[in-house]
C-alpha cells in the first residue's frame, strides 16, 4: 500500500434502523470513539436528517485524504453530512486554523454534492462543534440546508 491509500469502512443501516441526524449528531459525537482512535467519520443523510449511512477511515493529515475516502461512498438519496474527527479539543478558543479547515472540507464535499453541515472535533474528553464555535451564520438553525 502507498503512503496514500486508506481502508475506508462503510455502514448502511437496515430500513427499520435509521435515526434522524439532525436529531442524533451529538450523540454519534460522544460514541465517536467506538469505531476506534484516531478516526474521521462522516454521517450521511437525506434533507430531512435520516440516516442515510456512514463511512469511517483512519484519521489522516491532512485530513483530505480520509475525507475524499468517505465521499467515495456516499450513499444514494444522500445530500448531507456530518463529519466526527478524532483530533485533539483544546480548551478555550478554537485553533486559529479552524475555519480554513472547515471551508476546505465544506468545499470538499459540495464538490460531492453533499453539504456538510458540521464538523466535530473529538477527544475522549470534549468535542467540538465547528459551527457552533466559529458561529458561522448567527441565528441560522443548525441543520441548515441551502
Amino acid at each position: 500500500m502507498s503512503a496514500t491509500t486508506i481502508v475506508v469502512e462503510v455502514i448502511v443501516p437496515e430500513e427499520d434502523d435509521r435515526m434522524n441526524l439532525r436529531d442524533s449528531a451529538w450523540s454519534l459525537a460522544l460514541d465517536q470513539r467506538t469505531f476506534g482512535p484516531r478516526r474521521l467519520l462522516v454521517a450521511f443523510a437525506d434533507s430531512k436528517g435520516r440516516y442515510l449511512g456512514m463511512a469511517h477511515a483512519p484519521r489522516t493529515d491532512p485530513f483530505d485524504i480520509a475525507l475524499s475516502g468517505c465521499l467515495a461512498h456516499v450513499p444514494p438519496g444522500a445530500v448531507a453530512a456530518v463529519a466526527f474527527n478524532d483530533e485533539p479539543v483544546p480548551r478555550g478558543r478554537p485553533s486559529s486554523d479552524l475555519p480554513v479547515r472547515f471551508a476546505e472540507a465544506w468545499a470538499m464535499c459540495a464538490d460531492a454534492g453533499i453539504h456538510l453541515v458540521d464538523w466535530f472535533a473529538c477527544d475522549d474528553m470534549d468535542f467540538r462543534s465547528t459551527r457552533l464555535a466559529l458561529d458561522l451564520d448567527p441565528g441560522a438553525p443548525w441543520w441548515d440546508l441551502p
